[in-house]
């Protein structure tokens, strides 16, 4: 009979079913560490593509991934932007497309992404001593939705290395509150968009 023993028998089908919660998701509060919500690229790779791969196919790389946002590389396998999926399924691709007289089919990940060097970085160092509630306040003064992490070894350097990021919209889910404020657009596509539509 083997371990036949230990087997349940079949539950009800009128029971009712659900899946654990991960222990981390209940465990963030303000004055939990801030590197709780780092995105440590040294223990989970980020997605990654070539500048030069249409946005549609982007965006079936993340939603298979299951990831919000992607490292956009060029040829030479430098970092070049951040791509997130807001970006892929707001306006902005659809616009830029209209602007040039084209479809949404020839429009590239450098076109909409978020150039790494106009994202705000964060030692990784000095994330280490950040608690939530004090990150929540980078993240307000920034009015940006993300923040790259720099390993402090590399930085100051001809050639600095990204260890990670951090999300404003993951902190606001984890915490059940909105980080980002509310004036001032959410994303880098969004303020492109803006001052397009208001050129001053």
């Amino acid at each position: 009979m083997g371990n036949q023993s230990s087997v349940q028998a079949p539950l009800s089908a009128g029971a009712r079913y659900r899946l654990v919660s991960p222990e981390d998701e209940d465990t963030l509060t303000n004055d939990a560490a801030a590197s709780e919500l780092l995105k440590d690229f040294t223990r989970q790779a980020p997605v990654i593509v070539r500048s030069s791969r249409e946005i549609q196919e982007v965006k079936k790389t993340l939603d298979v991934s299951g990831e919000t946002f992607c490292v956009v590389i060029n040829r030479n396998d430098e970092v070049v932007g951040i791509l997130t999926l807001k970006d892929l399924i707001g306006s902005w691709p659809m616009s830029l497309a209209n602007q040039r007289g084209s479809t949404i089919a020839d429009i590239v990940a450098r076109d909409i992404m978020r150039p790494v060097w106009r994202l705000p970085t964060i030692e990784l160092g000095k994330l280490q001593d950040l608690k939530i509630d004090e990150l929540i306040t980078i993240f307000k003064g920034l009015h940006s939705d993300y923040l790259l992490v720099m390993d402090t070894v590399a930085v100051g350097a001809e050639e600095q290395v990204i260890c990670g990021l951090l999300s404003a919209d993951e902190l606001s889910r984890r915490l059940g509150i909105r980080v980002t404020p509310d004036p001032g657009p959410g994303s880098f596509s969004d303020i492109v968009h803006a001052v397009r539509k208001n050129p001053g």
